[in-house]
């Protein structure tokens, strides 16, 4: 997935626990999208998700959740919250980035970038 990501353009920094997310999304990092895989828990993905959300600077982050098949109907557990998209494995690279950049290119990342007092990285953005 990070070579997809990286191919596309897209700078891709991996993490091998909850924790470690959680330290990567922490300012000052400029995150602007969160995969998570979720694995064989989906319990704590999704607590992972709530605890990143508790944050003012990531309350917004989208998040992309890559779920193994057993897991369907997660979207429907996270469709409480904002900015959170659900992909089943096998994952397809064309669906992978359609995804992402929908993610991407939602308003409230623009209202995030405001917030922060940043401007976004990826060519095309244009300034409100």
């Amino acid at each position: 997935m990070a070579g997809v990501l990286d191919s596309e353009g897209l700078a891709c920094h991996c993490a091998r626990s909850a924790d470690a997310a959680l330290k990567g999304v922490q300012p000052p990092a400029a995150i602007d999208l969160l995969v998570v895989d979720v694995a064989d828990d989906a319990p704590a993905a999704l607590e992972l998700v709530k605890q990143i959300r508790e944050n003012p600077a990531t309350e917004s982050l989208p998040v992309v959740l890559i779920a193994d098949a057993q897991w369907a109907g997660l979207e429907k557990k996270t469709a409480q919250q904002t900015a959170v998209h659900c992909l089943f494995k096998p994952i397809d690279p064309t669906a992978l980035m359609a995804v992402v950049d929908q993610a991407m290119w939602m308003p409230h990342l623009v209202n995030q970038h405001r917030r922060r007092g940043s401007r976004p990285s990826r060519p095309g953005w244009v300034t409100l």
